[in-house]
């Protein structure tokens, strides 16, 4: 895993600031790749990077790296699954190391812009042609992995890894984007179409970039399959259970040691079985929550199964608040998925002896794992669905009486497709950890956000499929990727989701829904093809639900504290922004307490 960065300007090269420029967006994220480091000149055109050594531990996977005929150069940040076998289809380029950011240089000369469609894996990367005088500029199918842009007060084109890269450039204003501040506080996530600030933007997942002559061109390179699979459940099992076996193996391949989470569910326990099977003596890493939420038992039992190297991280009490700061200093933008304080202490212990860990994200999406998918099922099914079956839909029986049946299920279907709820697990975290609301928003910022995320298909209200693929093109990509890549680089580890291979998330997304989900069970086809490899705790247990226990962090002493140094006091910067008055309504000990925290402290801190 490494950090990228860099700057197109018409005669970069004949100013020497811009090469002090480079130096300080390359040392800005020296986290994303302690072991090298690394900078490129041309004329128009300067380029940087920092290497965390994964695969091909020698000298010959430094970067930028030029292709054979020195024409092009490359900066790479990621994983290409299963290059070694690309890379006997490309018997005309004389390949010069193991790598497989040399086998994306040799894919660039042979297809060109096509090339993204070539890879499956997590990446993002910048391919500067000197012939064409252009630069070309690729992001993952899933958001994996990050990459932002801007342009600069001279007019320079400046791209990298991580949003403190280009604001230590001093050419971009830190201008903070209202639209961005909205959706936080409305999902507790900034959107993964935009920045935390106005002039700073992200290329989405599924994209690419090419710019040319002072010219942003911007593309979708891939989208999810339109039509259904027509296939026996007995065949789909079959098909799934190989596609996962392929992915998890293409995803352990490294020359550094692996390791992988371990939580205690499904979706880990899994992995963890089938990733004992591969490499032996393998590292688990767990997290001990408090009381009901605490699910290491259900991991040990896994952990014994498979004799796996178990270990286990928690948090003091007294640590919550210091590490709650010490995080949110670190990340570019806000993010109040409880979560955060877990994957920076699990992170920080898995650094200790290991570089790559497994782990089991967006399971939940693609398998239907998710309670409310059941009770979307529900509504969905004329003749079946009843609104008194959906705890979180209180108003539903009301509505049924004035508008009938028929109507009000397009109500339901309405309300959670619709822009205000922009996918279904926004929906139901703002229902569970009750989010504020689009009038509470605006009252809190004395503004009204008319962003709206878009989606590149088909929004089929009466498809249950239609939820799964908004969840894995919005909070995949805006929430669980962004936590995820950037705690892990804070403590330079990699993490690796192997249930995002592109192959496996084509099958699934046009996998009927009742495979997956039915009104007695969730996850289908993953209890029926791996079943046997979990223990019986693990497949009869409850689905877990979100996060930490909130209302008692927010009444540690420290945390207490945090809350009247910043949300009680008018002079804290996070009052720029909102109005101090609606702030104190809303200091509850709740999720609305806990994200305008998170959002003061910082603040604070940037």
């Amino acid at each position: 895993m490494c950090g990228i960065a860099g700057i197109v300007k018409k005669n970069i090269l004949e100013e020497d600031f811009y090469k002090e420029t480079l130096k300080n967006m390359t040392s800005s994220i020296i986290h994303r790749g302690p072991d090298d480091e690394g900078h490129e000149y041309f004329n128009n055109c300067f380029l940087g990077f920092r290497r965390l050594a994964i695969v091909d531990l020698s000298e010959d996977g430094h970067q930028p790296m030029y292709s054979d005929t020195k024409n092009e150069c490359i900066v790479f940040n990621g994983e290409i699954y299963g290059y070694r076998e690309l890379k006997k289809d490309l018997k005309d380029y004389p390949f010069q190391s193991n790598t497989d950011t040399e086998v994306i240089l040799s894919l660039f000369k042979k297809y060109q812009t096509r090339l993204p469609e070539y890879l499956n894996g997590m990446f993002a990367f910048a391919i500067w042609d000197e012939d064409q005088q252009q630069l070309f500029c690729a992001r993952d199918r899933f958001g994996e992995k990050p990459f932002y842009y801007a342009i600069g007060k001279n007019g320079e084109f400046i791209f990298a890894s991580e949003i403190k890269a280009i604001l230590a450039t001093g050419l971009v204003d830190e201008e903070l984007n209202d639209e961005a501040i909205y959706h936080f506080l409305r999902h507790m996530y900034v959107g993964s179409q935009q920045s935390i600030y106005k002039n700073i933007n992200v290329l989405p997942p599924a994209h690419q970039l090419i710019y040319k002559n002072g010219k942003i061109e911007i593309s979708q390179y891939w989208n999810f399959p339109q039509n259904k699979l027509q296939i026996s459940e007995e065949e789909a099992v079959s098909e799934f259970k190989n596609l996962v076996e392929k992915s998890v193996k293409k995803q352990l391949v490294a020359d550094v040691k692996v390791g992988a989470f371990l939580s205690g569910g499904l979706d880990s326990g899994t992995l963890v079985a089938l990733s004992s099977q591969k490499n032996e003596n393998l590292t688990t890493l767990g997290f001990r929550y408090e009381g009901d939420l605490d699910e290491m038992p259900d991991a040990r039992s896994i952990a014994e199964k498979y004799k796996t190297d178990h270990k286990e991280v928690a948090l003091e009490t007294s640590e919550i608040s210091k590490t709650l700061v010490e995080v949110l200093k670190k990340m570019d933008e806000p993010l109040a998925d409880t979560a955060i304080l877990a994957t920076y202490t699990i992170c920080k212990e898995a650094a200790k002896n290991m570089t790559v860990v497994i782990t089991g994200n967006a399971g939940d999406e693609l398998f239907g794992g998710y309670k409310w998918y059941q009770k979307e099922k529900e509504i969905l099914e004329k003749g079946s669905a009843n609104f008194s079956l959906l705890p979180f839909y209180k108003a539903g029986s009301v509505i049924t009486e004035k508008l009938g049946f028929e109507k009000s299920r397009q109500y339901f279907l309405d309300k959670v497709f619709r822009a205000k709820f922009p996918d279904i697990v926004s929906y139901q975290k703002g229902k569970v950890h009750n989010n504020f609301s689009h009038g509470e928003t605006s009252q809190l910022l004395n503004s009204i956000s008319k962003y709206e995320h878009s989606y590149a298909f088909d929004l089929d209200k009466n498809d249950l499929n239609t939820c799964m693929k908004m969840d894995l093109t919005n909070i995949i990509p805006g929430d669980y990727m962004v936590k995820d890549d950037r705690i892990a680089m804070m403590h330079s580890i990699e993490l690796r989701t192997p249930f995002l291979d592109k192959n496996l998330v084509e099958f699934c997304s046009a996998l009927p829904a009742e495979y997956k989900v039915n009104a007695n069970q969730t996850k289908i086809i993953l209890r029926e093809a791996f079943g046997d490899l979990l223990t019986s705790n693990i497949l009869n247990k409850k689905k877990q639900g979100f996060g930490a226990p909130i209302a008692d962090w927010l009444r540690i002493p420290e945390m207490e504290k945090l809350t009247k140094d910043i949300l009680q006091n008018p002079s804290s910067k996070i009052f720029t922004k909102l109005n101090f008055g609606e702030v104190q309504k809303q200091l509850n000990y709740n999720y609305k307490h806990w994200s305008l925290l998170v959002l003061g402290i910082w603040m604070e801190g940037h």
